[in-house]
C-alpha cells in the first residue's frame, strides 16, 4: 500500500475510534445518570445492575483505546519519516511523562476513572438500599468482580501504554 494513503486511512481510523470512545464515555455518564437516579427510589436491584453495565462500558473502551495505542505506534514506528517528518506521535510519546499524575497517563487515569467512580458511588447507594435478598447479594457479588475486571483493564492500558517510555 502506498504509505501516503496507509498514513491517512490510519489517521482516519484514530479519528473514529477517538469519536467512538466519546460516545461510549457519554453513553455510560448517561446511562449511570439515568440508573442512579431511579434507583435511588427504586432500590438496591436498579442500582446494583449499572456496575455490570459500566464493565461492559469499560471493555468497549479499552479496546478502543488499544486499537489507537496499536495504530499510533504503527504511524510513528512505521510511517513517521517516510510520509511526514518525524512529528507528533514521537513528540508526545516522548513528552509523556509530562502528563501523567501518579504514574498513570492522565488521559486514562480521567476517562477510565469514570467508569471506576461511577461503579463505587452505585455500589455505596445500593449498599444504602440493601435488604439482604439473594439477588441483591449476587448482584454484590457480581459488581465486585466487575469493579477488579475494570481496574485490571485500566492497568492493562496503562501498560500497553507505558511500554517503551522511559520515566
Amino acid at each position: 500500500m502506498n504509505p501516503e494513503l496507509e498514513y491517512t486511512a490510519l489517521r482516519e481510523e484514530i479519528l473514529k475510534r477517538i469519536e467512538s470512545r466519546q460516545q461510549l464515555i457519554s453513553i455510560t455518564l448517561t446511562i449511570a445518570a439515568a440508573v442512579l437516579g431511579v434507583g435511588w427510589t427504586s432500590g438496591a436491584v436498579i442500582l446494583l445492575i449499572y456496575p455490570l453495565i459500566a464493565t461492559l462500558m469499560a471493555a468497549g473502551w479499552a479496546q478502543n483505546e488499544m486499537m489507537i495505542r496499536q495504530i499510533t505506534a504503527y504511524i510513528r514506528d512505521h510511517l513517521e519519516g517516510k510520509v511526514t517528518e518525524p512529528g507528533w506521535e514521537r513528540t508526545s510519546r516522548a513528552k509523556m511523562t509530562e502528563t501523567m499524575v501518579f504514574g498513570w497517563p492522565m488521559d486514562i487515569l480521567a476517562l477510565g476513572g469514570i467508569f471506576v467512580l461511577t461503579q463505587i458511588m452505585a455500589l455505596a447507594l445500593g449498599w444504602t438500599r440493601f435488604n439482604n435478598s439473594a439477588l441483591e447479594w449476587i448482584l454484590l457479588v457480581a459488581d465486585g468482580v466487575g469493579l477488579i475486571v475494570v481496574l485490571s483493564l485500566l492497568n492493562m492500558v496503562r501498560d500497553r501504554t507505558m511500554s517503551g517510555v522511559s520515566l
